[in-house]
């Protein structure tokens, strides 16, 4: 069977951000804030979301750790360390040679 999908000249990316009291904030780029804004095709777009390149199953997963380490979290009454805020990962699929995005998870 033949797979009609490739990934062949296809970069993948990571991206993740949190949104935490009224605050968005890029987990992978020093918490930098972040504005979300509408496109005018009325498309939610974070400005100034920094994406990185994950090129191995390896760097995929310490992408996703590094940003699930720098999430907020805090003390509660039923655990010692509660993450306080909700936290996005987006997984971009790119063409490597135009950079034009294939499909977003």
């Amino acid at each position: 069977d033949e797979c009609c999908c490739s990934c062949d000249n296809t970069t993948i990316s990571i991206a993740i951000f949190e949104i935490y009291g009224g605050r968005i904030q890029d987990l992978l780029n020093k918490r930098n804030r972040l504005k979300v804004l509408e496109d005018g095709r009325g498309e939610v777009v974070i400005s100034g979301l920094e994406e990185f390149e994950a090129s191995t199953p390896e760097d995929f997963l310490a992408l996703i750790e590094a940003g699930q380490n720098n999430r907020t979290t805090h003390a509660t009454e039923a655990n010692d360390e509660s993450s306080r805020s909700h936290s996005i990962c987006q997984v971009l699929f790119r063409d490597s040679t135009s950079r034009r995005l294939k499909a977003k998870l």
